[in-house]
């Protein structure tokens, strides 16, 4: 059985007033499906470039990224917009909710974009933000929430469509100790309720410990804990 996200010496050069940077130097790594893995390692060691390659926001110099046993390299426009909206889905350290827009409204919109009915979105959202424990929450706007509570949204949004594996960037970057124990146990929790895979980067030692699998970013390498 193939592996569900896997890389194979994948680099990452950029080109700074014309020098050579090489962030990536060659990462070997996967990752089944249902895992928990937490990615570590200090800043700058390359981490959300490499996050931002597996999640098809930038593109790697060289070797090749597979999803399911497909090299991404060779996925159709159309495949690639599927991979977005529905395959994987993504946490990043600040919310990015639209302020005009209630909690279920926010969660609805990757089902909305996909053509789902608005009964099966409001459905879906509301078991969504009710597991992340906003059942009392649906109507407020972002404004009127906690940023633990803006966190808890975002997850939802990111689980609306099902996706196969969620990508998070320092989920909890942003958040008081108290938020993060908390949003640290909902990852835990969804894991265990969906079987839902996750690749968390983050500093939070805390929140590494919880994953079942940690894994360290090292100049330009991926080893294991």
């Amino acid at each position: 059985m193939s592996s569900l996200l896997q890389t194979i010496d994948l680099r990452r050069v950029f080109s700074e007033t014309g020098e050579q940077l090489e962030i990536l130097k060659g990462v070997n790594f996967s990752m089944d499906a249902g895992e928990l893995v937490a990615l570590t390692g200090s800043s700058g060691s390359g981490k959300s470039t490499f996050l931002n390659l597996v999640g098809m926001l930038d593109t790697p110099t060289s070797g090749e990224i597979y999803f399911k046993g497909k090299p991404l390299s060779k996925f159709s426009g159309e495949e690639r917009d599927m991979y977005h909206r529905v395959q994987v889905g993504f946490v990043f350290q600040f919310h990015h909710l639209l302020s005009e827009f209630s909690a279920l409204e926010n969660v609805c919109v990757p089902g909305r974009i996909l053509g789902t009915s608005s009964h099966e979105c409001r459905e879906r959202a509301e078991m969504l933000l009710e597991t992340v424990g906003l059942k009392d929450r649906l109507k407020h706007l972002p404004r009127e929430l906690s940023g633990g509570e803006r966190q808890r949204v975002a997850i939802a949004r990111a689980l609306m469509n099902h996706p196969d594996l969620v990508f998070a960037d320092e989920p909890s970057g942003n958040l008081d100790e108290a938020n993060s124990d908390l949003l640290n146990q909902l990852f835990w929790d969804l894991n265990q309720k969906f079987n839902q895979a996750f690749l968390i980067v983050t500093h939070d030692e805390k929140l590494a410990s919880f994953a079942k699998r940690r894994v360290v970013m090292h100049n330009g390498l991926i080893q294991e804990a």
